[in-house]
Formats: structure tokens, C-alpha cells, sequence
């Protein structure tokens, strides 16, 4: 039986424990911070620390009254604070400040005091428990000075470590601040040598080896510095141009540094490094003596340099400060004359390549200060023309240059040796890079439209293509800016930059992008000219291509020159085609005679010419061609035919004239109106029309500065009459013509009255004034007044009719019904909604009805004068109107029925609208909507009877405007109730609202589906399920039942739409959700129930027969019952171990469904199988108790043992792998 121990041993393992089980097992405990210390100062004490952090504070300027009460809180704040670590003082912006921790701005120095974590100070051991110090912006220097002065000394006294030890690292540190000191002296441009504290402690007699050796150490790294030193004999500027000055400067700074390396190696302590190196014979010491040496030659040439070269620096300072290029080139024949006294008579500075090399620096010198006068940045701003004058002046004062030292050079008797090429090589280059300046310049002018003395015009052409030919100039423009703002990004430093190379593949592009502009500017030109069709538009395109001109090199002046050319003879070809276009004009007919119009042709057309020859010579812009002259005598010329021909045309006219006979007065006496025979009812001026046009072509000829003949003096003189007669005569006539033209056959009947009062007031005209009577202003005045006030009327009429069309519109565009809720809304919202648009739909109808009536009445006032003339026509409009109106507010009612039937409605194909949001829930046993479906339909039947009423409060227009009872329309409420359109809108709504209650039957009869949840109690359930088998399958599929009604109730959406209703159906998935929670936690509660009590049944099963079969029998008796006891037990084995299958799947089924059991049940599964094992061990205890000796007995419940083994191995594997372990 031990093996089967075995068995529940393999499987309770550590392993297999949960965390929560090992807390079980061994509990941890918390881990506890310890809390943070506070210090407890008192005042005096607190204020004598802040003391001392003041007094320790080192900084440069440092003023006791600088401190700052906000300062003082934040040392006070560090003191108490003790997991602060880091306390800084410093200076921000001359404000004393302090942090806790590193400052955050930059600082020149600061004291620093850092404490260990939650240290607390002491007043008395402050001194020996702060850590303190200063940091400045030299932090090498601080370092080096920290090394040398503290860290040093300690170390070589420190004897804790063994000699060998201490000598390794004080080597080491030595080399160390022999390195740090060479670089930080270096920076300042200084060579310092390092000698080591040992020296300090060096006494007279001899010394070890290992002294020696670290002394070799430093002076191998001496000799390296001084070699340094020494082999740094060329001169580098950070311009790349050195001048005179620089080379003075660098001699100046050699003289210094050797200087210093030499006052350094005369020192003591050096010397007896030397001497000690000397005395052990170190091989180091011939080279560091040769180096010596070197360093006091280089010193005595360092000082003759400068004594020669210090000759130079008054006269070359004066370039820097001279006015301009030209003035320059005065300084320069002295400064040349200096240098070759240098090269006479100087020791060092006598050798052909130094001189070249002082000639190269004079050079660097003028190229500097051109570059400074021609100032690249200014001119590629835009201005190019300052840019051209002094790239001119710098070129000059180079050649100048270079034109002195040619004549000096060879009025010398001795030649001069010297390779010119080396000495003009950048000036030679300087001068191409200024001629590329200047070409910058230009293109800035030609491409750019840049000039800072005057403003270049936009380039503008006319005609259909001038749109596009401006976007060609503009495309250039804008490419050449490009180009130019590429230059000023780019290639600024070093345009006139002669080391820079980078230059001539910038030039190469740049020259070829100006090759690619002139390209396409010559095709612009050409563009231009083919859409030129006469001479202003030649100037004027010339005048917008001017510009282009300036530029010199390249072939765009060319270009223009030859469209110069080119105007000029279009100029005399327009002249031949003028004088073609004048003769072929004799044959054509014309609306004026044929003597004014051949006097006005000529004339015109020599004003034409005229101000083309003017435009042309007024242009004092065009470049002179030989064209030009040619052209202007021709025009001369053209000029003297033409006004020959003027006057022969008014002598013809004159001969016409004088040959009319008879009076020419007499054909004035005509009245003044007449009756129109083409047009019924109109008016028509009765002029002679032939002594207008006779007027009118005297007056042609005098403005031409011609005589009038005598025959038509007396005529003309009355002209100026004639003219007002006329104008006033065709003024009335159109005024009354235009009057009855806008009036119809039917409006007239209604204006009769007025129109006979009219043709009364012209009657005069018509009858008695003539165009020979005197001018009658009385006549023309009354009768305008009068046409006047007529036509106000008319205007009146029409105005009323138009604002009645307007507002019967509007009335027909108004809708009184507007859902203006994005979504669906509750119906209260709803209702509200609806009640407000038809508010304020009835003010709206009710302004556009009170504008109709205000009209109409405006317009019924005028004619209370004429009131019995008018009854009939004027029944007639009102009833006309007031039916217009009628139309609008049934179409306006229509409109609003058919969106509100829109809202209802919806097509099969679409998807549903809704307009109205109801909640569904279950009460009593039923699915209850709120609100329900008669609320929903009797607010739709309230909207259509608010729309009836709302038309029933306007009266109709014949009643407002007092018409005859018997001639007033019915009102709109019938008109309404009569509409067959709205009555069949109506019917369709209520198609909607029946279809919609179907709906909402389909929609409750879809949940009466799971009526059985909530009408099933919980009785009857009990006894549903008490009355199945209860196995783990029973149990499990009335689980996974409701859990899938669960999942299809909570698939449902929760809120759905039915027709034109969105139901909200949250509440009654709540509901059903909680009945289907309620017998789910039921069917769990009675498996957990009945899986407890079969576990719980067969431990009291075991137990009880457990104690009944070890009862040792005292009597034959209960020695028989006893066997009887075991015998009835044995054959019961198989069958309880048939029970374990079925009940352990009840168990799994909770493991599966995460129901927690008691301690007691767990407990009991946890040890099923030792419980089990121990009752089968029991019985087999309880037969040797019986002396049952058989060994058939033995072999039974070996085999029961055996077959209890293999059902708990199947279940095991799954069960404690998965089964909550508490």
C-alpha cells in the first residue's frame, strides 16, 4: 500500500504549489523603510551653520552684502533637509543664488558642499563632516591645481602603502600631471614644463635608480614639448590670407614662447632635474641639451625678425584705414621700397623665398581690404550697381599694383630674383573673381530687376498671350532669384575667397544657368514680338523688354536692337498702309456724308501718325538705329498730303451746300409730336431730319477750323435751339412711350383714366408749338411732372407685384416644419422641437402676409381718386392676387405634410431613419414601450391639425382690401381641407403610423421568445432539476444553455431601429440578462450543492465502516457479524469506486466554471485518494483482525487498489493541474 502513497506524492510536489500557498506555508514579511531622519537645530544653532556655509563659500567677487535672504532659506532648507545631497552657490547674472543640486544656468565658478545620504551635522564636527569646495570655468586648471597642491603631497607621504606601490602610482600621477599641464598651458598657447613635487624632497648626494628612472620619464616628455615647440615655425592664420601684420604677430608670439622655454629651463628646480640627469649620465641629455641650444638660436633670430619686419606694420596699417581702392595704391611704392630694404640688409629674412613670401602677405593685405570695400553680402542683396563700381575700383587698384612693382622691379641696377608667379597669383586670381562679381551684378540687373537706383518695372505684356509671356518673364525672374539666393546660401564666403576652389565648379553652374536664361529670354523676346500686330504695341513690348538690354555680354542686345530696327519700319509700313486704307475708304459708304467723312478720315488718321511719330521720339529710352531717320521724313511728307486732301473735302461740301435753293427756315415749321403709325398708342418726334444732319456736318467742318456758308448761316445759328427742341421732344416721347410699353392690354384698362389724363397734358405739342416757335420750357416741364407722377404710379403697381411674387415665394420656400436634431431625440424633445419651428413658421407667414397686404393697400390708395372707374379691373387683380396667394400657402402646407411624411417614410431599399426614441422594458410579466404608440400618433395627427389651424388665422385678401362680400374667396382652411394633394399627404402619413404600429408588433413578439425566463420560478426550476439524473452533463448543459442565451440577449443590439422609432432596449436586456443571471447562479449553487454532498456522503460512508470493521469481535457472535460486516464491505468496493467517476466530472465541472469551494469540500478532494487507499488498507487490516488467512480476499482488494489507481490517473493529470489550489 506504500505505492499508492507514492502516487499522491508524485503530484503534490513543491512545484505544483501557488504563490498563494507558499505565503501559506512560510509567510513573507514587508519590507520596512527606515524612516528618514529629521534634525532638530535650534535657532542660534541653525543661524551658526548658515554662518559657516557663508564663510566657506569661496567665489570670485564674492561681497558679504550680496547675500540674499531667499539664498539664506535655501541653505537653511539643505541643513534640514538631509536626503539632499548636493548644496551650490554661484552667481546668476550677478544675483547670488543657490540650488539644491548642479545650477541649471550657466555659471563662472561655484562653492560646492555635499553631505553622505541622511547625514546630519553637528555644530561643533561641521568643519570635519562637510565636504567643500570650489569649481570654476576652468576645469583643467582646477583640476591640475588640486592635484599639485593636495592630492600630491599626500600621496608621497603616505605610508600605508608599501614603496613599490607608491613609487608606481606617484609615477604615474606625474605623467599624468605632466600631460594635464602641457594641455592646459597649451590652449593659452603656451608651452609650461611640469616638474614633479619629488624635486621638493631632493637632497644633496646620491640617489636611487628608481628616482632617476621617473626623472627620465619627465624630461623624455620635456624634450617632446620643447620639440614641439620649436618645429612650430609656420605661420597659420584662420583667413587663409596672411598679411604683414600676421607675420609680425607670429614672430611676436615665437619670441614670447621661446622667451618663456627658456626662462623655464634657467629655473632652480629645473636645473637640479638636469643636473641629477647628468650626474647619472642619462642617455636623454645630449638630445635635451641639443635642444637647448636650438631654443636660444631660435630666440636671437625671433627678435631679428622683429626688429626688421616691425618696419612694415606703420605702413601696411595704413591700407586697412584707407578710403577706397584708389587712394590704396599711394601707400604702396614706400611699403615695396621697405621690404627690399629687408631683404638688403636683414641677417635671417634675407632669402628670396621669405621676400616672396613678404610680397604674397602685401598682396593678402590689399585682397582683404577690397574684399572688406567690395562687401559681397550687400551687393547680392541687391545692390548691383555699387557692386559694379567697386569690383571696378578693386580691379584697378590690382592692376595699379601690380603696374608699381613691374616699375620698381626693373628701375633696380641688381634684378630682382623673384618668382612673380607665386607673388601674383592671388591677385591674378582676386581680379577673376571680380570680373565674376560683375557679371553677378549684371544678371542682377537684366534677370533680377534689382537696382537700387531706380525701380525696373515688372515686365507686362497685352493681348491674349500677355498672360502667359508674363509667366515666362516671371519663370526667369524667379529662376535667376533662385540661382541668386543659392549663391547667397552657399557660395557668399567664398566668392571672393581665392584659397576657396570651391568657387569655379559654382561659376561653371551659374554661368550656365545665365547661358539657359539668355536662351530662354531670346525665345521670350520672339514670343513676344509674334503676337505684335502694330507699332504701340512694338514700343510698348520694347519698353517692357528694356532691361533685358543692360546686359553686355552674351547676344540679348543684339536681339533688341534688331526689334528696334524693326519698329521703326513697321512705323513706315503702318504710314503706306494708311494712305492705302484712305483710298480704298473714298468708294466705301458711310453714316455721316461723304465730305465729313473723307475730311474725318484724313484728319484721324494724321492725329494717329502723329501721336505714333510723338510716342516715338518722346522715347528717349530707344537705342539710335538708321531706321529712324528714314521714317520721320517719310512722315513729314504723309503729313502735307494729308492736309491737302482735308481741305479740298470742305470746299466740295461748301459748293453742295451754297446750291440748295429756296429757304431753308421754312422746313422748320412742323409741330413738335405726332402720332406713331407703326406703334399703336406711341409717340414719335416730327423733325426734319435733313437740316439736323446739315447742322450737325457744319458743326464737323468748324471744329476743323473751316468757314459755315451763308446759306445755312441763319440755320445754323438756331442750331443750339434745335438741339435742346429735339432732345426735349424725344426725352418726353420716350418717357411716355416707355410708360405704355410696360403696361399690358389688361393693365392699361386699369390705367385708362391716368393715360387720358396724360394725353391731355401733351396735346399742346401735338397740335400747337413747332420747331420754329420759341423755346416753351413751361410746356416740357408740366408735361415731365406729370410723366413723372405717372410713372411713381406705375412703379408703384409693379413693385407691388413684384414684392407680392417675392413674398408668395417666400411663403411657397417656407416650411413650416424643420427637425433640426441631428439623430432622433426623446419625444418630448421632439414635440418641443415641432412646436417652436411652427411658431416661428407662423411669424414668418404672418410678415410675408402683412408685407402682402401693406403692398396692395400702398397700391389701392392711389387710385382713391378714380375709385368709380376702377371697380371691376381692379376685383379682377385683388381676387387674381389673393388666389396667388392661396397657391403659395398650399404650397407651403404641402411641403411641410411632405416632410413630415419624409421623416416617416422610409423605402424598402434604404436603410430606416428614425426620428423618435422610446424605451422598451418588461413590467408584469409584459413588454412595456414608453411612450407607447397612441402618444406617437396623436402628436403626428396634432402636427397636421396645427398646420390647419395656423392657415385658418390669415383672412383672404378681399376682405382685408374691402371687396364686395359676394366677390370674396373662401378662406385657406377650406382651401386646405379641399387640397387633393394635401388630403392625400395626409392619408399617406397615417399609412405610415399603421405601418409603424405592425412593426412594433413584430418588434414585441421577437422578446416573447424568452417569455419562459421570467414566467418560470424558482420552485419549479428546483424541481427541474432534482427530477433529471444530475450527472456533470445534465449540470453542464443547462450552464452552457443560458450562457449562450446570455450571449445571444447581449449580441443584441442595444438600441435597434423599427421603422421610423429607435428603440432604446438597454432596460429590457438588463432585465432579461438578470433573470437569466438568477438561474444560472441557481443551477451552479445545486451542482455545487450535490457534488459537496456526494463527496461528503462517502467520507461518513468511510469513516462509519472504517470504525465498524476494526471493532475487534469479543463474543462468536460479533466474530460472525464482524465477517458478515467485511464480506458485505468487499463486494461494495467496486461498486463506491464506480461512484468516483461521475462525481469527480462534478468537480471538474466547477474547476471548469471557476466555482469556489469550501475548505472542508476541498479538503476531502485534495485527499480522496489517500482516504480511499487508507479504507482499502483498513479492510485488509480488518481480515488478518479475523484471521482470514485466504489468499483470495488479499488478491480482490489488491486488484480494487490497482483498478482505483487507474481511474484517479486519468482524472489526476487534468483535475490537479487545473484545480484551484485554494
Amino acid at each position: 500500500m506504500a505505492s499508492s502513497s507514492a502516487v499522491e506524492d508524485e503530484h503534490l510536489t513543491d512545484s505544483d504549489l501557488t504563490d498563494d500557498e507558499e505565503r501559506s506555508v512560510e509567510p513573507r514579511q514587508e519590507e520596512i523603510r527606515p524612516e528618514t531622519p529629521k534634525p532638530s537645530y535650534s535657532d542660534e544653532e541653525l543661524h551658526q551653520l548658515v554662518g559657516y556655509i557663508q564663510r566657506m563659500s569661496v567665489l570670485s567677487c564674492l561681497d558679504h552684502r550680496d547675500w540674499l535672504e531667499a539664498t539664506l532659506d535655501i541653505i537653511r532648507s539643505w541643513l534640514l533637509e538631509v536626503n539632499e545631497p548636493l548644496l551650490t552657490i554661484y552667481y546668476d547674472r550677478d544675483v547670488l543664488s543657490a540650488s539644491l543640486g548642479m545650477p541649471t544656468v550657466c555659471v563662472s565658478d561655484l562653492s560646492y558642499f555635499r553631505r553622505e545620504p541622511n547625514e546630519i551635522f553637528s555644530v561643533d564636527g561641521f568643519h570635519d563632516e562637510i565636504t567643500f569646495g570650489t569649481l570654476t570655468s576652468d576645469v583643467d586648471g582646477c583640476l591640475k591645481e588640486l592635484l599639485e597642491r593636495l592630492y600630491v603631497p599626500f600621496f608621497r607621504t603616505y605610508r600605508d602603502w608599501n614603496a613599490t606601490v607608491r613609487n608606481r602610482f606617484c609615477s604615474s600621477l606625474d605623467r599624468f600631471l605632466a600631460f594635464l599641464t602641457g594641455m592646459h598651458h597649451q590652449i593659452a598657447g603656451m608651452a609650461v614644463l611640469y616638474v614633479p613635487y619629488v624635486i621638493n624632497e631632493l637632497e644633496a648626494g646620491p640617489v636611487d635608480r628608481q628616482l632617476v628612472r621617473n626623472l627620465e620619464v619627465t624630461a623624455l616628455y620635456w624634450t617632446t614639448q620643447i620639440r614641439t615647440l620649436l618645429s612650430d615655425c609656420t605661420l597659420t592664420v584662420p583667413h587663409d590670407l596672411a598679411t604683414v601684420q600676421d607675420e609680425f604677430d607670429f614672430w611676436e608670439y615665437r619670441y614670447e614662447v621661446l622667451q618663456g622655454i627658456n626662462d623655464q629651463l634657467a629655473q632652480s628646480d629645473v636645473q637640479k632635474i638636469l643636473k641629477v640627469l647628468q650626474n647619472a649620465q642619462s642617455v636623454h641629455m645630449p638630445q635635451m641639451e641639443e635642444l637647448i641650444e636650438r631654443a636660444k638660436r631660435e630666440l636671437v633670430q625671433s627678435l631679428s625678425n622683429i626688429k626688421f619686419l616691425r618696419l612694415l606694420i606703420e605702413p601696411c596699417s595704413k591700407i586697412d584705414v584707407a578710403p577706397s581702392p584708389a587712394d590704396l595704391t599711394k601707400l604702396l611704392p614706400r611699403i615695396i621700397h621697405i621690404i627690399r630694404f629687408i631683404w638688403l640688409n636683414s641677417e635671417y629674412y634675407n632669402t628670396p623665398g621669405l621676400v616672396v613670401g613678404l610680397f604674397r602677405n602685401l598682396s593678402n593685405q590689399i585682397i582683404r581690404f577690397c574684399t572688406e570695400q567690395v562687401k559681397v553680402d550687400e551687393i547680392l542683396t541687391g545692390k548691383p550697381r555699387f557692386g559694379i563700381k567697386m569690383c571696378n575700383m578693386a580691379i584697378d587698384c590690382c592692376l595699379v599694383y601690380k603696374g608699381i612693382y613691374g616699375e620698381i622691379s626693373k628701375g633696380q641696377e641688381e634684378k630682382w630674383d623673384l618668382n612673380e608667379g607665386l607673388i601674383f597669383n592671388h591677385i591674378e586670381a582676386f581680379v577673376e573673381r571680380l570680373n565674376d562679381v560683375i557679371d553677378i551684378c549684371e544678371s542682377m540687373i537684366v534677370f533680377g530687376r534689382l537696382d537700387e537706383n531706380e525701380a525696373i518695372p515688372k515686365s507686362s505684356f497685352g493681348g491674349t498671350c500677355g498672360h502667359d509671356l508674363e509667366k515666362i518673364a516671371g519663370n526667369v525672374e524667379q529662376q535667376f532669384m533662385d540661382t541668386l539666393k543659392n549663391l547667397q546660401d552657399t557660395s557668399q564666403p567664398y566668392i571672393l575667397n581665392v584659397h576657396r576652389s570651391e568657387w569655379y565648379d559654382q561659376v561653371i553652374d551659374f554661368r550656365k544657368s545665365m547661358k539657359k536664361l539668355e536662351e530662354t529670354v531670346q525665345r521670350l523676346i520672339s514670343n513676344v514680338f509674334q503676337n505684335v500686330c502694330n507699332v504701340e504695341e512694338s514700343l510698348e513690348a520694347l519698353q517692357a523688354l528694356f532691361f533685358f538690354s543692360y546686359r553686355q555680354r552674351g547676344t540679348l542686345r543684339k536681339t533688341y536692337l534688331k526689334e528696334v530696327s524693326k519698329l521703326w519700319r513697321s512705323f513706315s509700313q503702318e504710314m503706306d498702309a494708311t494712305s492705302r486704307k484712305l483710298i480704298e475708304e473714298r468708294k466705301e459708304e458711310s453714316l455721316l456724308s461723304k465730305y465729313v467723312s473723307k475730311a474725318l478720315n484724313y484728319r484721324i488718321n494724321l492725329e494717329r501718325l502723329t501721336w505714333l511719330r510723338d510716342r516715338l521720339t518722346k522715347a528717349e529710352w530707344l537705342p539710335p538705329v538708321k531706321e529712324s531717320s528714314p521714317a520721320l521724313a517719310k512722315f513729314d511728307s504723309l503729313r502735307h498730303e494729308f492736309q491737302k486732301e482735308i481741305r479740298q473735302a470742305y470746299e466740295d461740301w461748301a459748293a453742295k451746300c451754297c446750291g440748295y435753293t429756296g429757304d431753308l427756315s421754312q422746313r422748320l415749321d412742323r409741330y413738335l409730336i405726332v402720332r406713331s403709325k407703326k406703334f399703336r398708342g406711341l409717340l414719335e418726334s416730327n423733325v426734319d431730319e435733313s437740316v439736323m444732319e446739315l447742322c450737325d456736318q457744319a458743326l464737323h467742318f468748324e471744329r476743323m477750323g473751316f468757314a459755315i456758308p451763308n446759306t445755312l448761316k441763319k440755320v445754323y445759328e438756331r442750331c443750339d435751339i434745335l438741339r435742346i427742341l429735339f432732345s426735349s421732344v424725344i426725352q418726353l416721347c420716350l418717357r411716355y412711350n416707355r410708360i405704355l410699353s410696360v403696361l399690358t392690354e389688361r393693365e392699361r384698362k386699369l390705367f385708362r383714366p391716368l393715360i387720358q389724363a396724360c394725353d391731355r397734358q401733351m396735346a399742346p405739342g401735338l397740335f400747337k408749338i413747332t420747331y420754329a416757335s420759341e423755346l416753351n420750357e413751361e410746356y416740357f416741364e408740366d408735361a415731365n411732372a406729370f410723366l413723372e407722377e405717372f410713372l411713381e404710379i406705375v412703379n408703384i403697381y409693379k413693385r407691388a407685384n413684384r414684392g407680392v411674387a417675392r413674398s408668395c415665394e417666400k411663403i411657397c420656400d417656407t416650411c413650416l416644419l424643420h427637425f433640426s436634431f441631428s439623430g432622433v431625440v426623446d419625444i418630448s424633445v421632439f414635440q418641443l422641437q415641432v412646436s417652436e419651428k411652427l411658431k416661428s413658421s407662423g411669424d414668418i407667414l404672418r410678415k410675408y402676409y402683412s408685407k402682402v397686404v401693406e403692398l396692395l393697400s400702398a397700391f389701392s390708395r392711389q387710385f382713391q381718386s378714380v375709385d368709380d372707374e376702377r371697380s371691376s379691373s381692379w376685383i379682377a387683380y385683388v381676387n387674381d392676387m389673393d388666389d396667388m396667394l392661396a397657391t403659395s400657402l398650399m404650397t407651403s402646407a404641402r411641403g411641410s405634410l411632405t416632410k413630415l411624411f419624409e421623416a416617416l417614410h422610409c423605402d424598402e431599399d434604404m436603410a430606416p431613419a428614425p426620428i423618435i426614441v422610446i424605451e422598451s422594458d418588461i413590467k408584469d410579466g409584459n413588454i412595456v414601450l414608453s411612450p407607447d404608440m397612441d402618444n406617437i400618433a396623436n402628436l403626428i395627427n396634432g402636427i397636421i391639425d396645427n398646420i390647419r389651424c395656423m392657415l385658418d388665422q390669415f383672412p383672404r385678401l378681399g376682405y382685408k382690401l374691402k371687396l364686395p362680400k359676394e366677390q370674396q374667396r373662401p378662406g385657406f382652411a377650406e382651401v386646405f381641407r379641399e387640397d387633393q394633394d394635401c388630403s392625400e399627404l395626409m392619408r399617406s402619413i397615417q399609412a405610415e403610423i399603421s405601418r409603424q404600429r405592425q412593426e412594433m408588433e413584430k418588434y414585441e413578439e421577437h422578446w416573447n421568445r424568452h417569455r419562459i425566463l421570467w414566467e418560470t420560478t424558482e420552485e419549479g426550476f428546483r424541481k427541474k432539476i432534482k427530477s433529471s439524473s444530475r450527472t456533470a452533463g445534465v449540470f453542464e448543459g443547462g450552464i452552457e444553455h443560458y450562457s449562450a442565451l446570455a450571449d445571444d440577449v447581449s449580441f443584441e443590439d442595444a438600441i435597434t431601429t423599427v421603422y421610423f422609432i429607435l428603440v432604446n432596449q438597454n432596460a429590457l436586456k438588463s432585465t432579461i440578462l438578470d433573470w437569466l443571471e438568477k438561474w444560472q447562479a441557481l443551477n451552479i449553487k445545486m451542482l455545487l450543492d450535490h457534488a459537496s454532498n456526494c463527496m461528503g456522503s462517502l467520507y461518513r460512508y468511510m469513516r462509519r465502516n472504517e470504525r465498524n470493521v476494526m471493532k475487534v469481535p469479543r463474543t462468536l457472535r460479533e466474530t460472525l457479524a464482524a465477517k458478515q460486516l467485511f464480506e458485505q464491505l468487499l463486494k461494495e468496493v467496486p461498486v463506491k469506486q464506480s461512484v468516483f467517476t461521475p462525481m469527480l466530472e462534478l468537480f471538474v465541472l466547477l474547476h471548469k466554471y471557476n466555482v469556489k469551494l469550501t475548505e472542508k469540500t476541498h479538503q476531502q478532494v485534495m485527499g480522496l485518494e489517500a482516504s480511499w487507499l487508507h479504507y482499502l488498507q483498513t479492510l485488509n487490516d480488518a481480515d488478518e483482525m479475523l484471521d482470514n488467512e485466504g489468499t483470495e480476499t488479499k488478491m480482490e482488494l489488491q486488484g480494487h487498489a490497482d483498478k482505483f489507481k487507474f481511474i484517479l490517473r486519468e482524472f489526476l493529470e487534468d483535475f490537479y493541474s487545473k484545480f484551484p489550489k485554494k
